[in-house]
């Protein structure tokens, strides 16, 4: 259940801010309060979209709960992808963007499968431990549960590190990446620059040469002023078009706004999975205490106090165990919809 909020600012006002100016790009923001910019954004339609489409496929049963670990790959609905990528390398390639902007497109790629993965291994995370619960309590009541238990602490941890290979390998990605989009922002910046100035130079010294013929003209020639000034626009326009072809600083600029769109993604998806990553640590780390809780509780091979002692120590930490899980399933899809609003900025 999500939590009750007080803001029902919207989603797309959150995500404008984060793209809003050049300047937001570095890494430490003067006054953007993370938290409360998040939880503004859980309850803004784009989210409960996202979250109710994806909350009406089915969840994994208990005896479904064992994930793979080598499980780094994941089929991803369409819902969790927008604009598809073919349209997206259709645009980035007619508009020359570059080697970086195409890699932006496949990293973005990447992390959405990543984080689909990363859903099924919360799903399977919240399962086991819910079914490791119910066989707690069967054992601390004299029931025979000792060979269920151990099956279960078996399956090992949804959200080790080796099961989110996938995951960290794509968050690793960013960094180097947004560097590579500023350099090729600013490279691109230079010569569209370049270009233009080129151009007036080009003109000036066109309309000079033009008006010093004219003049020498006039002192031998007084037809000739009329020649000259019917000649200089046709001149000038046969030259405007040609350097149109060499090189257009309009096509220029157009690949520079969608490299652009790409480094403010590339910084605000990969700050998002940073919050991602710490909240996957924080829950793997609790998961691992419970299973290590238990584990010694099995090697006592005792049935009485010791396994009601273990289920009270555990139940003390249910509600904000269970609220952890909720919590970083409300960040992956949030940051789900933050990768699909940076693909959208660079597919205009």
């Amino acid at each position: 259940m999500l939590p009750k909020l007080s803001s029902s600012s919207s989603f797309n006002s959150y995500l404008s801010n984060l793209f809003a100016s050049e300047n937001d790009i570095p890494m430490v923001r003067r006054s953007l309060d993370v938290d409360a910019e998040y939880t503004e954004a859980f309850h803004t339609k784009s989210f409960l979209n996202i979250w109710d489409e994806a909350h009406e496929h089915p969840k994994p049963s208990p005896s479904q709960a064992n994930f793979q670990p080598n499980s780094n790959s994941c089929p991803l609905p369409n819902f969790l992808l927008e604009p598809t990528q073919s349209s997206l390398l259709a645009a980035a390639t007619a508009s020359g963007g570059g080697a970086a902007l195409l890699d932006y497109l496949d990293a973005t790629l990447q992390s959405s499968s990543a984080c689909a993965v990363l859903l099924t291994a919360i799903n399977s995370t919240r399962s086991i431990h819910r079914s490791v619960q119910h066989h707690l309590h069967r054992h601390a009541g004299g029931g025979s549960a000792a060979a269920d238990l151990s099956a279960y602490i078996d399956l090992g941890n949804p959200l080790s590190s080796q099961n989110l290979s996938a995951f960290h390998r794509t968050h690793s990605l960013y960094p180097p990446l947004l560097a590579r989009l500023t350099e090729e922002r600013r490279r691109i910046r230079r010569a569209a620059r370049a270009v233009s100035a080129a151009k007036k130079a080009a003109g000036i010294v066109i309309i000079a040469a033009v008006g010093t013929a004219a003049i020498i003209l006039t002192h031998s020639v007084a037809a000739a002023v009329v020649v000259a000034a019917a000649a200089l626009p046709a001149l000038s326009g046969r030259c405007r078009r040609r350097w149109r072809r060499w090189v257009s600083v309009k096509w220029m600029e157009k690949a520079g706004r969608k490299v652009d769109a790409a480094a403010r993604g590339a910084y605000i998806v990969g700050r998002d999975m940073d919050t991602v990553s710490r909240m996957v640590r924080r829950v793997h780390d609790e998961v691992e205490h419970r299973r290590d809780v238990v584990r010694l509780m099995l090697r006592s091979g005792e049935l009485g106090e010791m396994a009601r002692e273990v289920v009270r120590e555990l139940e003390m930490g249910e509600v904000g165990f269970e609220e952890q899980i909720e919590e970083l399933e409300e960040h992956v899809y949030l940051c789900l919809l933050t990768i699909n609003r940076s693909r959208r900025l660079v597919h205009v």
